[in-house]
């Protein structure tokens, strides 16, 4: 591996996470492909993350810190900067790599001599998770094949508000020479708070070649200091949710609504996008209609945590009056009502039975996945694998998807 340049650079902004940052870390240490570098880009720390990072010996580990705090998409930009490497991955510090990933980036970018490649995504929920499911593993359906993408194939659906693929961070890789074209175009990289929304697309749309490689190579961390898990899957209090958007940029330029939702970050990203690319968009039109279900969905998973978000419903509604079928339609939304069948099914869960069919449910995913038969996806224990941890989930998934390669 040359010292100026490797093949990959593995590029991970971290803040006060020094428990976390050390798995991300090591998971990419534990890679059957050696040429990397990791960057840790520590955006002013006041744990003892430097000593953590420091203390490791490996020469491929790399410590920079920022010059001051800053928010996510400077902070993302500042981080990117600092990489040697011809293609990077920007790794999230809950987030970790099964071992074959980084050979199989390898593999697909030399085969397909693509600029621009994403993975598929597991979800491991760990023992600080603020919620139910603790160590455990959520591995989505995947065939293992490596297809070409068009670039209508990544961006149409995202116009409309609609997952063809999961757009985790940690699960894309790009080269080096692509984000500096992009940031010749439009000024930088990462532009939004919602990095994936705004950065990808853009990515997508120079890109020479964009690849899938339709396997579970990348793990989201679910954790009690992750910033997704607690304003998706949780409620942490008003005070918690107030610090960890602290460090947003709170200004919306091209949004329409103004919350943290996951909908409202996605619109914010791509609608930067479009506005900086007119060209490249000019045949994607923005599904506002889709984006205000999108956000509706987002409230009310919110409404039923107890998080109060009535400001941001009522937001939405003052939007979707233009449509007097999408305001019935959302306002139905905003008040549910129970179902006598949905009733029915909470006197039964109330009573036990639940509890027993999700044990039997379990019993027979461990034996089905213990045979091998994985590709249809799973979600499992990890006492009934034996990891305890982001790295050991790494582990066992990489054993798991190397056997369906």
């Amino acid at each position: 591996m040359s010292d100026l340049s490797p093949y990959f650079s593995i590029v991970i902004p971290t803040y006060n996470r020094s428990r976390l940052v050390k798995y991300a870390i090591d998971s990419v240490l534990n890679q059957t492909f050696r040429d990397f570098e990791i960057v840790v880009c520590d955006n002013g720390s006041l744990d003892d993350t430097p000593t953590v990072v420091c203390r490791l010996t490996d020469p491929r580990v790399r410590y920079v810190r920022t010059p001051r705090h800053m928010v996510i998409a400077d902070n993302w930009e500042f981080a990117r900067s600092q990489a040697r490497g011809s293609l990077l991955l920007m790794l999230s510090d809950d987030d970790a790599l099964v071992p074959t990933a980084l050979e199989r980036f390898a593999r697909a970018a030399r085969t397909h001599e693509a600029d621009f490649l994403f993975c598929g995504v597991a979800e491991y929920r760990d023992n600080t998770f603020p919620g139910d499911g603790r160590n455990t593993v959520t591995c989505p359906s995947f065939s293992g094949q490596t297809r070409v993408l068009s670039v209508d194939e990544f961006v149409k659906p995202l116009f409309v508000f609609r997952n063809a693929f999961n757009m985790h961070p940690s699960a894309f890789m790009f080269s080096r020479t692509l984000a500096e074209q992009v940031a010749s175009r439009c000024g930088r990289f990462f532009q939004t708070n919602g990095v994936e929304y705004c950065a990808w697309p853009l990515a997508a749309a120079l890109a020479k070649h964009i690849v899938y490689l339709d396997a579970p190579l990348c793990i989201c961390g679910r954790t009690g200091a992750s910033w997704g898990s607690n304003l998706s899957l949780a409620n942490p209090g008003q005070e918690r949710i107030k610090q960890f958007i602290a460090d947003v940029d709170h200004e919306r330029k091209h949004a329409p609504l103004n919350n943290f939702t996951m909908s409202n970050l996605w619109a914010e990203g791509l609608l930067t996008a479009k506005k900086l690319l007119a060209a490249e968009f000019a045949g994607y039109e923005f599904d506002e209609a889709q984006y205000l279900r999108a956000a509706m969905r987002d409230l009310t998973a919110r409404k039923a945590q107890g998080v109060d978000v009535t400001r941001e419903i009522d937001e939405v509604l003052i939007h979707a009056r233009k449509s007097a079928a999408l305001m019935e339609e959302l306002t139905s939304k905003a008040t549910p009502q129970v179902t006598p069948w949905r009733a029915v099914r909470s006197a039964v869960g109330r009573l036990g039975v639940g509890a027993v069919l999700r044990r039997l449910r379990a019993y027979r995913t461990v034996r089905r996945v213990k045979h091998g038969d994985v590709m249809s996806g799973f979600h499992v224990d990890g006492s009934d694998f034996r990891f305890d941890g982001i790295v050991g989930c790494a582990d066992f998934l990489g054993s798991v998807v190397l056997r369906n390669r």
